[in-house]
């Protein structure tokens, strides 16, 4: 036990009893995680009556392989019951199945079957759509935030997709015969099998493997939903022995789910005794004095004030700069001065509140030959949806593309890859694409039910071949005119998707013609960065970038946070109330935390957002900072900036 701090002693010989660790970001909570464990083996209690419960099957391997090397007898590490609630459902479910109604032999649904049966289901309860319905996978999304809020869907689409109230009835219609038709076919998807084991617990306390457990370790339980807190508190309701490790100050998944009142109330709830891990093995002072000032200004929280173990370093840096492309060529500069210092581009991490942010950074690095991977999804161009509207392009420039005619032909309803093929042979046949109402052939080949979407489209296209038109303006022009229903029917998180159209069309600005746009899009934004990831897939050293949430639990010796402007972080939808604000704070307190030695946070005086490009304040959660524990510097003309052209032009959203 000579390797623990005192703090981390006290939790590691907390004997029974419910406990609440608070462990602060980079604190060793792992390492007490995993003494704990030991130190009741020590104490005779059997493995198979510990659980350990974590968010991921990495996270459990990596914690039994630990063990292992620390317990005597190294077999007994594999008897102790972990996983994630998921995995542990199923191994409940197996066995009781029957209590709650389904088959031993029940099938569990991935996202990709779930996907298909909700597409089924849409066909037996729609029949045939005479109008632009939401996608299967948009349905889907639905019915499960709906649970992991526990929420109805209809508070779900009011508060947060209030664009798809007109078909609630419709949906509700659909999620109905959606658990009708797995409950039928013996099949569970992932947020069953939480909803059937909380079920099982309640109506049957009775059942052995809940009585065999006796303590309870749950890890990240900041980030546990209402079902997830229920099922463990259950678990643990004859012996109390249930200690729940996690920072509140790290609680940032609200929006899919997460219940930051489990842990902030937990003590409350089960008279738990709460142990703090303030001592930061991760980061030096200064870093550390820059995310205790900024964590402090909430108010819903555990006060704590993490302690550097490492020695003092450079303090972070602020900077300010004119525009969003100023701020990719000076990220550019900063990375390659780093490398310079003989830091490899693997210790550093380029972190964002919204994908989008990386596009023009992803270009810059490509042009320098910088290595980076993406964490954080798709690379920017190969999204669907930008893949999507740069189709409408493709064919007003070759208007015989075919794959570019197919992909757009099937955002209509009832055209799928038979009916789009059968329609592009059209124009082949007539060796021209001839969109009017005088094209009998192609007027026969579009079904009753896509007509109404056939006409928008071909108003669309009237629209964007007129002489003159730029790149942007045919982007603006397609999004207006046509893509912008779809997108809100066919895509989840449209918004920030809309957001992504406004990055392209901006990267399209910089060209006049329709050619050397495509043709310089093709180059950097597919085949360049796509090569260029292949050729890095077998090396080590590479920048990366990624989304703060997709950061949470990585770190780096340097971490550059861009974009720190309001209405990017804090993001705009999360100003109000004060709850979403404070979870907004926490997130930009993850992205500092994530640094090791060096911070260098960016703040673009002109900046995207929901709607256009404007001028932005600087991040209220840089702003609220005391004065001395950054240095902040400005580059370019900040002070006298004014643009060269008007950044708020360009397709807008109102409903």
């Amino acid at each position: 036990m000579d390797a623990l701090n005192p703090e981390q002693q006290k939790i590691v010989e907390h004997l029974d009893g419910p406990a609440l660790v608070i462990a602060g970001a980079g604190s060793g909570k792992t390492r007490v995680i995993i003494h704990r464990v030991a130190r009741l083996i020590e104490r005779g209690v059997p493995p198979s009556a510990i659980l350990m419960v974590t968010f991921t099957n990495k996270a459990a391997e990596q914690m039994t392989h630990r063990l292992g090397g620390m317990i005597a007898q190294k077999g007994l590490a594999g008897k102790v019951v972990s996983g994630t609630f998921h995995s542990l459902a199923n191994r409940f479910l197996r066995r009781y199945a029957a209590l709650v109604g389904f088959r031993s032999n029940f099938t569990i649904l991935d996202m990709s079957d779930s996907r298909d049966l909700v597409k089924a289901v849409v066909s037996d309860v729609m029949g045939k759509k005479d109008r632009q319905f939401p996608k299967a996978a948009v349905i889907q999304n639905l019915i499960s935030l709906a649970f992991n809020k526990n929420k109805s869907l209809a508070e779900v689409v009011r508060e947060d997709n209030y664009w798809l109230l007109e078909f609630l009835p419709d949906l509700e219609r659909i999620a109905g015969g959606y658990a009708k038709k797995k409950r039928a076919n013996n099949t569970m998807d992932f947020d069953d099998l939480l909803d059937n084991w909380n079920l099982l617990l309640a109506d049957h306390p009775e059942v052995g493997l809940a009585k065999q457990l006796r303590y309870l370790l749950v890890d990240e339980y900041q980030d546990t939903n209402l079902i997830q807190a229920e099922i463990v508190e259950k678990l643990s309701r004859e012996h109390g022995n249930l200690m729940v490790v996690g920072d509140d100050a790290q609680s940032i998944y609200g929006w899919r789910g997460a219940n930051f009142e489990n842990i902030l109330h937990f003590p409350d709830r089960t008279g738990a005794v709460t142990y703090r891990l303030e001592e930061n093995y991760r980061s030096t002072p200064n870093i550390l004095e820059l995310a205790n000032s900024s964590i402090n200004h909430n108010q819903a929280q555990f006060r704590k004030k993490l302690r550097a173990v490492k020695p003092p370093s450079v303090p972070p840096s602020i900077v300010h700069l004119s525009d969003w492309r100023e701020e990719a060529n000076w990220l550019v500069d900063r990375v390659l001065a780093y490398q310079d210092e003989d830091i490899p581009l693997r210790e550093m991490g380029v972190l964002y509140r919204n994908h989008a942010q990386s596009a023009e950074l992803q270009i810059r690095l490509t042009e320098r030959g910088i290595r980076f991977v993406v964490r954080s999804g798709v690379k920017f161009f190969e999204q669907a949806h930008i893949k999507d509207v740069i189709s409408f392009l493709k064919v007003v420039h070759n208007p015989l593309d075919e794959l570019a005619w197919l992909r757009l032909l099937k955002m209509l309803p009832g055209i799928g890859n038979v009916t789009a093929q059968r329609i592009y042979h059209i124009f082949l046949d007539q060796r021209a694409v001839r969109l009017t109402a005088e094209n009998l052939h192609l007027k026969k080949a579009i079904p009753a039910k896509a007509k109404a979407e056939w006409m928008k489209l071909t108003v669309a296209f009237k629209s964007i071949i007129a002489e003159g038109m730029t790149p942007t303006a045919m982007i603006e022009g397609v999004h207006q005119l046509f893509y912008r229903e779809y997108l809100y029917t066919a895509h989840d998180n449209p918004r920030e998707r809309e957001t992504d159209l406004k990055v392209l069309a901006e990267f399209a600005g910089k060209y006049r013609s329709l050619e050397t746009f495509l043709a310089q899009l093709s180059l950097v934004g597919a085949t360049v960065i796509r090569d260029h990831e292949e050729e890095q897939a077998g090396r080590e050293d590479y920048l990366t970038l990624t989304t703060i949430h997709q950061a949470k639990g990585l770190e780096w010796r340097v971490v550059l946070l861009i974009g720190a402007v309001d209405g990017q972080l804090p993001h705009r939808d999360c100003l109000e109330p004060a709850s979403r604000l404070e979870e907004e704070r926490r997130l930009f307190y993850v992205a500092v935390t994530r640094s090791k030695q060096y911070l260098d946070i960016t703040v673009p005086l002109v900046s995207f957002r929901f709607g256009g490009y404007e001028i932005c304040p600087p991040s209220r959660f840089v702003e609220e900072l005391p004065e001395g524990v950054a240095q902040v510097s400005k580059i370019g003309d900040v002070e006298r900036f004014v643009p060269d052209r008007p950044y708020a032009a360009g397709f807008s959203v109102e409903f």
